[in-house]
């Protein structure tokens, strides 16, 4: 018989997860700098100009109310993450507060004439689908929006089999 030690395997080490959305700093100047990030990643799939157009508009009015509408009392007051889903000829945009407090949705006044108030009634009136959603990060608000995809002009046929 002989004597045999294994050791003491060592605790594996847990790699930090890779963020797949950008954070952006809760003041007004991030909300153009999630469109321009939105816009460039919109314009490498190929989506066309007016739903980028109209996902721009409606990723503007999510993450300004998450700016506007966050307690100030916190160290990063309004902090947020943007993340978008490419389905085919769709797209889903989220955005989610980075400290995993609850969206608020607020009535709209009556006034049709106030300044603020009515993001998501843009949101309502142009996104195919919208609401919030829970996930393991947090909770946040998101919108999805569908385009016709062109259908080739010529019928694509199947190639033919040689040897058969």
């Amino acid at each position: 018989m002989t004597k045999r030690t294994v050791s003491v395997p060592e605790p594996r080490r847990q790699l930090p997860l890779r963020r797949c959305s950008p954070r952006f700093i809760g003041r007004p100047e991030s909300v153009k700098e999630a469109r321009d990030w939105l816009d460039r990643v919109l314009n490498v799939e190929d989506v066309p100009e007016g739903t980028t157009d109209t996902a721009l508009l409606l990723l503007s009015e999510l993450a300004s109310k998450n700016v506007k509408h966050a307690p100030k009392q916190t160290n990063a007051p309004g902090d947020f993450y943007v993340r978008a889903h490419f389905f085919h000829s769709r797209v889903r945009v989220e955005v989610r507060d980075a400290h995993g407090r609850r969206p608020v949705l607020r009535t709209v006044s009556p006034d049709t004439m106030a300044e603020g108030g009515h993001g998501l009634v843009l949101v309502n009136a142009f996104a195919d689908c919208w609401g919030r959603y829970q996930s393991i990060l947090g909770p946040g608000m998101f919108f999805e929006l569908c385009w016709d995809v062109p259908q080739p002009v010529a019928p694509v046929l199947p190639l033919q089999r040689k040897g058969w």
